[in-house]
């Protein structure tokens, strides 16, 4: 009775308003761990993703990021996966559609029984441009921007012990400021005004801690939930030449998201399956310069084994 009103109860909840349940920066949906579901069948060691996001970010800017993942499982408990993104943005300031990130991560799962396992994740995330997409010969702010523009390294640990799993991970920004250019003050509207500035943005890195339970697990059907959260460890910043030559802080940038996630996996057939995830936030940050919040967003993907 318990389980099934928890289960009721999140359902209604995610119907109501789904959220950017992780970071778009992508630390938290990448690799082989414990808590994302897996194809039940191990006769087939490669995967084919496609996945559709749509989602409704700041000031009602439509957001639809479609990604081609592939997924690889390698002998002596390795795997490999890769993903290629773009994203299409529509708001108010314009609408571009531009090329995102490539994602790349090794993993090896060291599992002593059915009932422990852990993983260990390696990957990095490659920009595809630099964050430098523009309308009517202005630079957008990144609300609308494909990619963030930095390389990051991505390291994740996952160990689960019979239905719960706990996640932890970091994801660095290697490189600078990215070569967005959007200033308010440039564009001269009470649109743009509503945007923070991020000329020369500078994206600091973030911690995820996720704690995940099992609530159906069987050869056909896998969903779980969790408690996800992440840390931003410090104030972004951006650069004003107008003001100081020097990097701005940007006030309440830094801090805790803390959301509530769902996964769902349907296995169709031994060649087909369905996946889908979503989130809602009970914790945000004052002020998300990067762009990265969704006021509404839902993640199908389609995939193939074989």
């Amino acid at each position: 009775m318990i389980r099934n009103s928890f289960i009721a109860l999140f359902v209604f909840i995610t119907t109501l308003s789904f959220s950017q349940g992780c970071s778009d920066a992508g630390f938290c949906t990448i690799g082989n761990v414990p808590h994302q579901t897996q194809d039940s069948t191990r006769d087939n060691k490669h995967k084919l993703g496609l996945l559709f996001t749509n989602g409704i970010g700041d000031e009602g800017v439509y957001v639809f990021t479609p990604a081609l993942q592939y997924d690889l499982e390698l002998p002596n408990a390795f795997s490999f996966q890769s993903r290629l993104t773009a994203n299409y943005a529509n708001g108010y300031l314009g609408s571009v559609f531009a090329p995102g990130d490539l994602y790349v991560s090794g993993s090896y799962n060291y599992s002593k029984s059915r009932n422990f396992k852990q993983v260990f994740t390696l990957g990095t995330k490659l920009p595809l441009n630099q964050s430098d997409l523009t309308a009517n010969g202005k630079s957008l702010p990144m609300q609308y921007q494909s990619s963030l523009g930095t390389i990051d390294l991505i390291v994740l640990y996952a160990v689960q012990i019979k239905k719960i799993a706990l996640n932890v991970g970091l994801q660095q920004p290697l490189t600078g400021a990215n070569q967005n250019a959007f200033l308010p003050s440039n564009w001269n509207t009470e649109e743009a005004l509503n945007y923070p500035p991020s000329n020369a943005f500078k994206r600091k890195g973030d911690v995820l801690v996720r704690l995940a339970y099992d609530l159906i697990s069987n050869s056909k059907l896998k969903w779980n939930a969790s408690l996800l959260s992440i840390y931003h460890v410090a104030e972004d910043e951006y650069t004003d030449r107008l003001i100081n030559k020097d990097p701005i802080a940007i006030d309440g940038s830094k801090g805790l998201t803390l959301n509530l996630t769902t996964s769902f996996f349907y296995t169709i057939s031994k060649k087909f399956s369905f996946t889908i995830v979503a989130g809602t936030p009970l914790i945000v940050r004052d002020i998300r310069p990067d762009g990265l919040t969704r006021a509404f967003v839902i993640s199908p993907q389609f995939n193939y084994h074989f």
